[in-house]
């Protein structure tokens, strides 16, 4: 059909998630957690298998998308990925969810992925140094957060 095959992946994993992130219980443990652990636990939700649960499925995420790179690179190296994650919270708030936890969705994510990616593929293809694409990074980052601040901070007013 044309499409990669990671493109096929990241569509099959993002609809798996959000369906799991919205329809499950398994998922809305995961949000009443982030939004007030304490809260949660209270509420009758083992926090701590939820924790390791949580772990379990990112460890596997996390080798699903070791394996692609590894496929996309035609190389594996110990290094590959280190420091990313800037780029990953980025796009977690720049696609919507809280830095206080409770909120955001999967589409939101991938979204904000998309928006970060585009950034730093501009910002190659204008010939900006590493350093410099990270401090611009942090800076859309840092709106973000403060958009997200302002935003909350204006809802429960």
């Amino acid at each position: 059909m044309g499409i990669p095959i990671p493109v096929l992946i990241l569509i099959g994993v993002t609809i798996l998630m959000s369906a799991i992130a919205r329809k499950h219980r398994f998922g809305r443990h995961v949000f009443a957690m982030g939004g007030n652990a304490e809260s949660a636990e209270l509420a009758g939700i083992d926090t701590r298998r939820l924790t390791v649960l949580v772990f379990v499925m990112m460890g596997i995420l996390c080798g699903l998308a070791s394996i692609v790179i590894t496929a996309r690179l035609n190389a594996g190296a110990s290094v590959t990925g280190t420091m990313t994650e800037l780029n990953v919270i980025a796009a977690a708030v720049i696609g919507g969810a809280s830095l206080m936890g409770g909120s955001g969705t999967v589409y939101g994510g991938v979204i904000g992925a998309l928006i970060i990616q585009s950034l730093e593929s501009g910002m190659i293809l204008m010939g900006v140094s590493t350093p410099l694409q990270r401090m611009l990074l942090a800076l859309v980052l840092i709106a973000a957060v403060w958009v997200d601040m302002l935003y909350r901070k204006a809802r429960h007013s």
